[in-house]
């Protein structure tokens, strides 16, 4: 009796042992299949409504490397500093002229008023020219004027004017622009009278220094002491 009841319980587990190896086999297929399911579910493409735009919005946005932004502005600073370089490049020159005391000749009298003779010393760009002994503005705007003339003569008041001459409407007139005036003591004899001033000139302005009432006026013909000159502004 004894051994057909182990005979029997032996067969039972046995029994037991197949249908536990069957049930975790069923299980564990399961497990794959539904694993499966889900990874080919993951990576289908999500295109439909407005979870499609968002994906392929943040798919671009993922595609953009930080890189590509970077040279891209820094594409933007070069072209911008060319263009301020190319707009800077097409600027004209800034014009002026000097005059320096001619030593080849002496001074002139005409009237009441004594001219020195002047030669170009420096010059640059086609705003302003030089017109036997006068200055002549080409383009409209501001000047800055300026003349200096070294005097010799003891015991006097000495000094010189700067005018322009123009079209008005009663014709050609001048106007004064600048003015000095310099006292020369028997103790220095000689001593520079210097003006400059900023001024507005109109096209075809006609710019001379001349000394007014002094006939006999000794000048220094030195061209560091003796000069006049004129230069754009704008």
């Amino acid at each position: 009796m004894l051994y057909n009841a182990l005979l029997s319980l032996t067969a039972f587990m046995f029994c037991l042992s197949l249908f536990l190896v069957h049930k975790a086999s069923v299980l564990e297929n399961d497990f794959r299949k539904v694993q499966g399911d889900i990874i080919l579910q993951l990576n289908q493409p999500r295109s439909e409504g407005v979870n499609g735009k968002l994906a392929k919005m943040s798919k671009t946005r993922e595609d953009i490397k930080p890189s590509t932004i970077q040279i891209s502005q820094s594409s933007l600073k070069i072209s911008s500093r060319r263009v301020k370089r190319g707009q800077g490049s097409c600027r004209a020159p800034t014009s002026f002229l000097q005059l320096t005391a001619n030593t080849n000749k002496q001074p002139s009298i005409r009237g009441n008023i004594t001219e020195i003779p002047w030669t170009v010393s420096a010059q640059q760009g086609n705003a302003i020219s030089a017109n036997e002994n006068r200055i002549v503005v080409q383009e409209d705007g501001y000047y800055l004027v300026f003349g200096q003339v070294l005097f010799e003569s003891p015991s006097t008041v000495m000094g010189h004017v700067i005018r322009s001459w123009g079209s008005t409407t009663s014709g050609t007139g001048s106007t004064e622009l600048l003015c000095c005036l310099q006292e020369i003591s028997d103790a220095a004899a000689a001593n520079t009278c210097y003006t400059s001033g900023i001024v507005q000139l109109r096209q075809n302005d006609e710019l001379e220094l001349v000394i007014p009432y002094r006939p006999q006026a000794l000048i220094s013909m030195d061209a560091e002491s003796t000069f006049f000159g004129v230069i754009q502004l704008n």
